[in-house]
């Protein structure tokens, strides 16, 4: 079992997840059928975190992820080449490879003596933007499906936001002192970087095409494409022996390394399903109705403000936004769906980069061997403010909108 192989503070917590939700469950009367559901209620989106590593494989096999990553050893000597190479790379791999384009372009880099303050920009400039709109994250997944909504109709709001990340980096970023330049010769290989984003975007036009086609859930079309393509390379190039290879490899990734998400998907959810039917949910849509009747900009301030609290204290995301955005859509408040779901993505994203109890700032943190809230709030908290600030600006937009 997954549980058995955590360790004693992850046993722990997840442990009490569950057992709070079921006593929950049982002292307001919900038995049976009401428990399996908050069991199964984050399933779906379990099998995209488990099935996300096979579509890497063309990837690995082609040698496209070890030749874009190798190309960052050519900027070791020119401070803002290798801030914007590893930005790039982080931002181009986040979108497939969710948290593991991190550890990738790490085990790369790490030797290089970067500066620790500029490599967690950069990992923040790069990974953060992907939060708010790849199909790969859970932010995204569980509030399209908590909402309702369309990855189709989503995209364009995730993905134009996206862009304001990138030039707000960019802006912070724009004095970087450059030191010991070597004027070397441009060796990327540009044909290697245009396979790998046409590998991204044939991805995302065939879940576009697929949703409007099937109706079927993103969470749905995304677990059936990390199957069938790793499936539909293996017919083309025939190489059973690396295939094999990258499989056994992903049996042991699982085995070994995918505990936590297991049980921390299966207990969020039991206990996110068992609040809903508390009166903590009563009190917290009182506070929600209230402030959306006064400005959008308190409700969004008071979102990110509960979101980030409970993650300070270790709730996942995966509890308490489902619960927020649950109230939102089911109690006539005057915000647009499309709002409301940007809210709640950019909550997530801003909650798990700053909580130090976050598997991403906790990865962040490690890399650069120093603390996370100094990393968080010393070294990108401009970033992070700046983005809040337009965040409050975009939401207004997009409620004016839609």
């Amino acid at each position: 079992m997954a549980f058995n192989k955590l360790r004693v503070k992850t046993k722990v917590f997840t442990g009490s997840l569950f057992l709070s939700g079921v006593i929950i469950h049982f002292l307001y009367g919900n038995t049976g059928i009401y428990i399996l559901d908050g069991i199964t209620q984050n399933l779906a989106l379990l099998s995209i975190i488990l099935l996300a590593p096979l579509i890497s494989i063309p990837l690995k096999q082609e040698g496209v992820i070890r030749s874009i990553v190798s190309d960052l050893k050519d900027m070791k000597d020119d401070l803002k080449r290798t801030y914007y190479g590893v930005f790039l790379f982080v931002f181009m791999l986040s979108p497939i490879l969710n948290m593991g384009s991190l550890r990738i372009v790490h085990s790369f880099i790490s030797e290089l003596n970067v500066p620790p303050k500029i490599l967690s920009n950069a990992y923040y400039n790069g990974f953060t933007p992907a939060v708010l709109w790849s199909p790969f994250f859970a932010s995204v997944g569980i509030v399209l499906y908590t909402a309702d909504l369309s990855f189709k109709a989503y995209l364009p709001i995730g993905l134009l936001f996206s862009f304001v990340q990138i030039g707000i980096a960019l802006w912070i970023l724009r004095d970087v002192t450059i030191t010991d330049i070597n004027k070397s010769e441009n060796k990327h290989n540009y044909q290697v970087l245009l396979s790998f984003i046409l590998y991204v975007l044939f991805i995302l036009i065939t879940l576009v095409v697929l949703e409007s086609l099937t109706g079927w859930s993103m969470l749905l079309l995304v677990s059936i494409l990390c199957l069938a393509i790793p499936m539909a390379y293996q017919v083309f190039r025939f190489n059973l022996q690396s295939i094999k290879t990258e499989i056994m490899a992903y049996i042991e990734q699982i085995k070994h390394h995918s505990g936590m998400e297991v049980a921390l998907f299966l207990s969020a959810g039991l206990f996110g399903n068992a609040l809903l039917h508390t009166p903590v949910v009563a009190g917290l849509r009182t506070i929600i109705l209230w402030s959306s009747e006064i400005s959008i900009f308190l409700l969004f301030l008071l979102i990110i403000l509960f979101v980030t609290l409970l993650a300070m204290f270790g709730i996942h995301q995966i509890v308490s936004v489902p619960i927020v955005l649950t109230i939102i859509v089911t109690s006539n408040v005057d915000v647009s769906v499309f709002a409301a779901a940007f809210m709640c993505i950019f909550t997530w994203m801003l909650s798990a980069s700053i909580s130090p109890l976050n598997a991403l700032n906790i990865i962040i943190s490690s890399c650069v061997r120093t603390n996370g809230i100094k990393v968080a709030y010393k070294w990108n908290g401009q970033y992070f403010v700046l983005l809040t600030c337009a965040a409050m600006i975009y939401v207004y937009i997009i409620n004016i909108m839609t």
